[in-house]
């Protein structure tokens, strides 16, 4: 995990030249939206297990600035879908998962230059969990609401004075997953790790 989160800080510093210097004042302006594609893996075992733990995801997230505690602090939400599925042989098993978090975060972003900023965030979340099973002529679909928690960090790199491109990796914790009533001793815990490009206003 260090060695991942230290890449990303190492990639933003060789990105930054040369400078495109930021709007003054706010890290990332009075607020900014980006939209991310990241490499998607359910960690807990159970799902490992099924061979369900692989998967894509794409969100969108938007920030807004907490100017009255520091130029730097935002709050901000984010909501995105991951997918990921599997087929069983010889049985013509077909295992579906979706997944949609919908995230309440802080974040805090620091200046590294005048164009790359790397913050360092946390937050609550809901997030519905999916579970589809077909089997020939029969199938077995059940969802869940289940609450966690995440943290994060980013490093973006300003390619204008609005625009920016960026990495991001994230760890989120859940509940375990409930299945028509019975809990299955399985959480939704994932990691993150991807691209995104985003506007700042």
């Amino acid at each position: 995990m260090r060695k991942l989160i230290l890449s990303l800080f190492l990639v933003g510093l060789i990105c930054a030249v040369p400078p495109v210097h930021a709007s003054q004042g706010n890290a990332l302006g009075f607020g900014d939206a980006a939209i991310k594609i990241d490499w998607f893996r359910f960690t807990d075992n159970g799902l490992a297990d099924m061979d369900l733990e692989n998967g894509v995801y794409v969100g969108l997230e938007v920030y807004y600035v907490i100017g009255c505690i520091s130029p730097n602090l935002y709050f901000g939400a984010e909501i995105g879908w991951a997918g990921t599925s599997t087929s069983v042989d010889p049985y013509s098993l077909d295992l579906n998962v979706d997944y949609v978090p919908v995230e309440f975060n802080l974040k805090y972003v620091f200046d590294i230059t005048p164009c790359v900023k790397f913050d360092l965030g946390a937050g609550i979340s809901a997030n519905w969990f999916g579970f589809e099973a077909d089997f020939g002529n029969v199938s077995y679909s059940s969802d869940d609401w289940l609450f966690g928690g995440q943290f994060f960090a980013d490093v973006n790199y300003r390619l204008a004075p609005n625009w920016f491109v960026g990495a991001n990796i994230k760890y989120q914790i859940t509940q375990d997953i409930e299945l028509d009533g019975v809990n299955t001793h399985t959480s939704a815990d994932n990691f993150r790790l991807g691209a995104q490009v985003g506007y700042t206003f």
